[in-house]
C-alpha cells in the first residue's frame, strides 16, 4: 500500500509523531511518503534535515498543490493520511483529483470549528489521539477510532540512572502553560542535590535550571534523567525512557502512579484536568519521590512497563494499517 502523509511543520509532539509513524510504517512494508506543507526556520530545517533525509521527506510551500502534483507524478498513491489541520483542504483537493479516499487525524481540541467539520465528514476515518478529543467529533463524524501516538521502545529505552537523581522538564511553551512552567521551576529551585534540565523554546526562571533550548535529542536525556513532567508525547516518552512521569501543563495532575492509571480507561496525560500549578503541591510531591527512592524506582519500572503496554508504536502503526486496509478496499 501507497500513503501519503501531509503536515504542516511546527515545533510540537505532532511533527515528532509523524515522523515516527511513518518510519514505524516503513519498517512494516507501507510504501509511506511524507511531505511537509510549510517552510521551517533555518534552525528548524537544519534541526530535522537528518531525519527528513532519512524518511525521504519533502517539504513544499503551504497549500501548494501544483509543487506536490509535480513530485507526485508517476508515483502510485492508494490513500492520503492528513495530520494537521492546516492541511485537511489540500489532502481533500488532492484526493478528490486522485480519485482516492483520505484519512485524517485530530492531535488536539479545537478541531470541530465549522472550518474544519466539511473536511472531517468527508475523511474515510478520523483518528484521535484521546478521547477527550474524539468527545469533540460528536456531530461531525462517526468514524472515529481512538490511536493515542505511540514511541519507539527502541529509540527511548532506559540507561543506567545515577546519582544525583536528575529531573527533566521537557515543553514547547505557550502563555496557558507558563504558569505550571513557573511553578515547576521554582519548586525544583528549593530542592538540594538533584540535577535540573530544560527542554524548552522558553528559558525558564531559574537559578538551577540547564537550559538545553528547543531540541529533538531528547531520548538521550531522558534515558539518563529519573523524573520527567511535561504532558502528552513528552509524559510518553519519559515513560518509555523510565522515568517517573509528573503531568504538568495548564494545570498539575502531580505524580503519576499506577493507581491513578487503574482508575481511566484511557490515560489523561494532556495537562488539562487537573489542579492550579502552586509550586508547593510540586515541591511536596518532588520531595516525596527524592525521600523514597525504592518508589521512585518502582515508579521509573512501572513507567516503562506502561510505555511498553500503551504506548508502542509498533502495535500502534499496525492498528492504524487495519484502518488503511478498511478504507481502501
Amino acid at each position: 500500500m501507497n500513503v501519503l502523509h501531509l503536515n504542516r511543520f511546527s515545533y510540537s509532539g505532532q511533527t515528532t509523531h509523524v515522523f515516527s509513524l511513518v518510519r514505524e510504517q516503513q519498517r512494516q512494508g507501507i510504501n509511506s511518503l511524507l511531505i511537509m506543507d510549510g517552510f521551517p526556520s533555518q534552525q528548524a530545517f537544519s534541526m530535522y534535515k537528518d531525519t527528513l533525509d532519512d524518511l525521504n521527506g519533502v517539504i513544499i510551500r503551504p497549500g501548494d498543490t501544483a509543487a506536490l502534483v509535480r513530485y507526485l507524478r508517476g508515483k502510485k498513491i492508494d490513500l492520503i493520511h492528513a495530520h494537521s489541520s492546516l492541511t485537511y483542504p489540500l489532502a481533500e483537493s488532492l484526493a478528490q483529483q486522485m480519485n482516492i479516499s483520505y484519512v485524517a487525524t485530530c492531535h488536539g481540541l479545537g478541531l470541530n470549528k465549522e472550518e474544519y467539520r466539511p473536511f472531517l465528514r468527508n475523511a474515510r476515518a478520523v483518528i484521535c489521539i484521546s478521547p477527550r478529543v474524539a468527545n469533540t467529533m460528536q456531530g461531525i463524524t462517526q468514524k472515529v477510532y481512538i490511536i493515542p501516538n505511540g514511541v519507539d521502545l527502541t529509540e527511548f529505552q532506559p540507561a543506567v540512572k545515577e546519582e544525583p537523581v536528575k529531573i527533566a522538564l521537557v515543553a514547547r511553551m505557550d502563555h496557558v502553560k507558563q504558569k505550571g512552567y513557573n511553578q515547576f521551576c521554582k519548586a525544583v529551585d528549593l530542592l538540594e542535590d538533584v540535577d535540573f534540565y530544560v527542554a524548552s523554546n522558553k528559558k525558564p526562571v531559574s537559578k538551577t535550571a540547564r537550559y538545553l533550548g528547543w531540541t529533538n535529542e531528547v531520548a538521550a536525556l531522558l534515558s539518563q534523567t529519573d523524573i520527567v513532567a511535561g504532558t502528552g508525547r513528552t509524559i510518553i516518552e519519559g515513560l518509555a525512557a523510565g522515568n517517573a512521569a509528573m503531568v504538568l501543563g495548564q494545570t498539575y495532575q502531580g505524580v503519576l502512579t499506577p493507581e491513578k492509571v487503574a482508575k481511566q480507561r484511557f490515560l489523561d496525560i494532556s495537562g488539562l484536568s487537573g489542579m492550579d500549578p502552586c509550586y508547593r503541591n510540586i515541591f511536596y510531591d518532588l520531595a516525596n519521590l527524592l525521600q523514597n527512592k525504592l518508589y521512585l524506582k518502582k515508579l521509573q519500572g512501572f513507567g516503562r512497563e506502561l510505555a511498553a503496554t500503551e504506548f508502542n508504536i509498533t502495535a500502534q502503526v499496525a492498528r492504524i494499517i487495519e484502518i488503511y486496509k478498511t478504507v481502501f478496499r
